[in-house]
C-alpha cells in the first residue's frame, strides 16, 4: 500500500517507521557517525548530515503539534527491542494504512529514478 511522495501520509510514514538515538551535540553525533538522526534522514534524504542538528528540533516540534510520535531512545534500548522482535518475544507494530487519506495513495506505485535518495512519482 504505497503513498505519493511529499504528501502528509508519506512524511508520517517516514517519522513513525524511524527512531533516533541520543543526538544534539557534536561529540555524540560524531560518535554515532550522524546515524543517530534516522528520522531526519528519512524525511529529508538530500539534507547534509551536518544540518540534522538544526532540523531535528524543528521536526520534533511539528510532530508534537500534530500528534505524530517522534521516538528517540538509547541505542541499547533499541538493540534490546530489535532482539526481542528477532527471537519472537514481541512483534513489530502494524501501521494503520486504512487511516490515510485516499488522496495520498499512489495508484500506480512509486519508483526511485534518481540515485541521490529523491523519490519520483510516475
Amino acid at each position: 500500500d504505497e503513498v505519493k511522495p511529499k504528501t502528509g501520509s508519506f512524511y508520517v510514514r517516514q517519522v513513525v517507521s524511524s527512531v533516533n538515538y541520543a543526538a544534539g551535540t557534536d561529540p555524540i553525533d560524531f560518535s554515532h557517525g550522524w546515524l543517530n538522526y534516522q528520522i531526519e534522514h528519512h524525511v529529508w534524504p538530500d539534507l547534509s548530515m551536518l544540518q540534522y542538528q538544526r532540523g531535528a528540533p524543528q521536526l520534533k516540534a511539528i510532530c508534537e503539534k500534530h500528534g505524530v510520535p517522534y521516538i528517540q531512545e538509547n541505542v541499547f534500548e533499541r538493540l534490546r527491542k530489535t532482539i526481542d522482535i528477532m527471537v519472537g518475544r514481541s512483534s513489530m507494530m502494524v501501521f494503520p494504512t486504512h487511516l490515510e487519506p485516499k488522496k495520498d495513495k499512489a495508484s500506480r506505485g512509486v519508483t526511485w529514478k534518481r540515485t541521490n535518495g529523491a523519490i519520483d512519482e510516475d
